[in-house]
């Protein structure tokens, strides 16, 4: 008997642990295949945000095709992409837009196709996804947030009035106008901004701005940069300039190399995103759209400064991500 109870008791917990441990599995969507519309692919924060959502598909078991223009205002690049993908008869779009404008054409078309739509890392325009009819999620960072978090940083280390200047994005992006303005909310008196100049999020680009600013401001004292991109352009320049003692220089995104730069004292500091994230929650959010399953409509994917001490923390968590 009591070999028969001890039977019965094993046979019990076996089924109740296989039970928790088929719970525990992730839901599987292999018959799914998502097309993934990047910015670019030649900057290590859309490369990680496309290898979180690889990475999360992979653990679904569905199908992503990814694909980028090679810039980032590679708006008509995009614009094919995703027109041929919706041709392709994906199952969901994942979108991160070079360009709002240029896009209504191919929401109208998936709301048509019923194919569901998601938005990471840069907003598309409300106006923009009402006008072809759609409810878009999105998933990615407060970028106001984070950027009025470096000007707090900027409040406590300098002193009133820093001769600041600000390389901002592509314009009409919402990442442009949140991190310009987030940044000069927090910085408050500590700064006067005497110049500002897009730069398009490029490396070249920044370096040329850059340039043309310190020719016109060999006082100033601050750039902040709003991506690691042109940050590390402005920093060629001031290098060149012989002025690496007199201007300091804040990046936005925390890619590898900012975060070598801010460990070497080159960078005061860089805003770390977590685009991984965004791709991970991206292709979470658009299976259980696909699927008819409730969905997050916005979440918030988190920011932080990103200084000498605590640089190295954030290198470990981004070397997960990155080749």
């Amino acid at each position: 008997m009591r070999k028969s109870l001890l039977s019965l008791s094993v046979a019990v917990l076996f089924t109740v642990l296989f039970g928790a441990a088929q719970a525990a599995q992730p839901k599987e969507y292999k018959d799914i295949t998502i097309g993934f519309a990047g910015m670019t692919l030649n900057n290590e924060f859309h490369i990680t945000l496309a290898n979180g959502a690889r990475e999360q598909a992979k653990a679904l078991g569905c199908t992503i095709d990814v694909q980028a223009g090679d810039q980032h205002a590679s708006a008509a690049t995009q614009l094919t992409i995703i027109e041929n993908m919706l041709s392709n008869n994906v199952d969901g779009l994942i979108i991160v837009p070079s360009a709002s404008e240029g896009l209504e054409t191919a929401l109208r078309k998936s709301r048509e196709q019923g194919v569901p739509v998601v938005n990471a890392d840069t907003l598309i325009n409300k106006e923009v996804a009402k006008l072809a009819g759609l409810e878009i999620p999105f998933y990615g960072t407060d970028n106001f947030q984070g950027a009025k978090l470096a000007g707090e940083f900027v409040k406590g280390k300098f002193s009133k009035g820093t001769k600041t200047a600000i390389l901002t994005g592509i314009e009409g992006h919402q990442n442009t106008s949140d991190r310009r303005n987030g940044f000069i909310k927090g910085a408050g008196d500590a700064i006067v901004v005497v110049a500002e100049q897009t730069a398009n999020w490029e490396v070249d680009q920044g370096y040329t701005a850059a340039q043309n600013i310190i020719s016109a401001h060999p006082d100033l004292q601050l750039f902040f940069c709003s991506n690691d991109n042109m940050g590390i352009g402005a920093l060629r320049a001031i290098e060149e300039a012989g002025l690496k003692d007199q201007i300091a220089v804040i990046g936005y995104d925390a890619v590898s190399e900012a975060l070598n730069l801010v460990e070497a004292g080159d960078f005061l500091c860089t805003v770390a995103q977590y685009p991984a994230k965004m791709g991970e929650l991206s292709v979470i959010n658009l299976c259980k759209m696909i699927r008819g399953e409730p969905y997050e409509m916005y979440i918030d994917t988190g920011c932080r400064v990103i200084a000498k001490d605590n640089v190295q923390e954030h290198m470990d968590y981004l070397s997960k991500y990155v080749d």
